[in-house]
């Protein structure tokens, strides 16, 4: 009996052999992924922002005189970041007016002109925020480019004047003013702005001298827009 129980279970052992190497090939180990991390999108050019103003020159026309046309608007664009919630910088290129005169009696002619433009590095203080509305002070520092420029003709006498001279002066720049956020990206900037050009040079009719120093006194309304 223990003899046909012994070849038994030999003869069991045998047949379960292949079938557990059937088992094995079947059989695959698990597969352990790990967890990618999470995406954070990339603010790109998070802080910055475009801006674009209108001005009107409130101060006496540097050429105040009889048919002289005074243009006192202006416009300018620029670019800037905000470094902190309260501090700001800004490049801005604007063009601040000028005056104009022309004469024309049927044989003597005189056209004359006077422009100004500006090119300001600003920094500005946002000081609070009181239902949307926040008040603000800068400073800036720059360049003005001026350009006078006559053509004039008496064939009567006869006498012939062209002369054109453009300069490039240091500037600074004093503002106050506030802003409204209307929405997200938009914000709507009414202030005011003093320019002072110390080494500008201008001809003063009252004394037919040469002078120097030109100041602007702007009243700039603008729109800016936030990069988010």
């Amino acid at each position: 009996m223990s003899q046909i129980f012994r070849v038994s279970a030999a003869c069991a052992a045998l047949a379960a052999v292949p079938a557990a190497q059937a088992l094995a090939a079947d059989y695959d180990p698990p597969i352990y992924v790990e967890e990618a991390p999470e995406y954070v999108p990339v603010e790109i050019g998070s802080g910055w922002y475009l801006r674009g103003d209108i001005s009107y020159s409130a101060a006496d026309p540097l050429y105040d005189l009889p048919g002289i046309a005074h243009r006192r608007f202006g416009a300018g664009v620029g670019f800037g970041y905000h470094l902190t919630d309260n501090f700001r910088t800004d490049v801005t290129l604007g063009y601040l007016g000028g005056d104009r005169f022309s004469y024309n009696d049927g044989t003597n002619t005189i056209d004359a002109s006077y422009t100004v433009w500006s090119g300001l590095v600003s920094g500005y203080y946002d000081i609070a925020t009181v239902v949307g509305i926040t008040p603000y002070v800068g400073a800036g520092v720059g360049l003005t480019y001026t350009r006078h420029e006559l053509d004039a003709n008496f064939p009567t006498v006869p006498a012939q004047i062209s002369f054109a001279d453009r300069s490039y002066d240091f500037a600074y720049a004093l503002m106050a003013g506030a802003s409204y956020k209307v929405s997200d990206n938009v914000s709507v900037d009414l202030g005011y702005q003093f320019l002072h050009t110390p080494d500008a040079k201008y001809f003063d009719a009252s004394t037919a001298a040469i002078r120097e120093g030109t100041k602007h006194h702007l009243v700039k309304l603008g729109v800016r827009y936030d990069l988010w």
